[in-house]
């Protein structure tokens, strides 16, 4: 018999699919419990309002996120073995579940979002160009990377071009997000 723990799981790893193929205003609780066979009580027992279920997405990213970062660590401390790590988590997502990342499903929702999930989206774009960030500055202080600015500005523009090429990659094949990889690997060792 289920426990409440793994209903509670479920009910995030179907919000996590929806999400990721209709955006967070792209479904309703109906949308997870029917598949389910629960009743919309159920998901409201476990999350109250959707801005409640949208918050623990957004914890379950970061947590994700936080646990990748460390296994790209533990893979290779390395910069250029972590920022390797990184682009292949980015294209075995996109291979195996046409995932494309959560922070630009989230962006398209962002103006309809309730405060609490925009903090909790906030915070996850923070860490995820604070760890870039990190990996892009000890990379050209070790002298393997070189590219002009900032770190920070340089680790926005490898997360946006990785998120947009996976969001065209939707539309034009995976070709896109491995030319835009190609590209930021060219880009740092000007």
């Amino acid at each position: 018999m289920p426990t409440n723990r793994d209903t509670r799981n479920t009910i995030l790893d179907r919000a996590d699919r929806l999400l990721l193929e209709r955006g967070f205003n792209g479904f309703s609780y109906k949308d997870i419990s029917n598949p389910m066979g629960i009743k919309n009580a159920a998901v409201h027992y476990h999350f109250a309002t959707k801005e409640d279920l949208g918050v623990a997405l957004l914890d379950r990213y970061r947590e994700i996120l936080r646990d990748k970062t460390t296994d790209f660590m533990t893979r290779g401390g390395h910069p250029l073995n972590q920022l390797e790590s990184y682009f292949q988590f980015t294209m075995e997502s996109f291979k195996e579940r046409g995932e494309i990342c959560p922070m630009g499903i989230m962006a398209a929702d962002y103006n309809t979002m309730p405060p609490r999930m925009k903090r909790q989206a906030q915070l996850l774009v923070e860490e995820m160009i604070a760890w870039l960030t990190r990996v892009l500055e000890l990379g050209r202080d070790q002298g393997f990377y070189r590219f002009p600015g900032p770190p920070r500005d340089k680790a926005i523009a490898v997360k946006s071009c990785l998120q947009g090429a996976a969001q065209l990659a939707r539309i034009s094949g995976v070709e896109v997000l491995e030319d835009a990889i190609q590209q930021i690997r060219r880009d740092l060792f000007i």
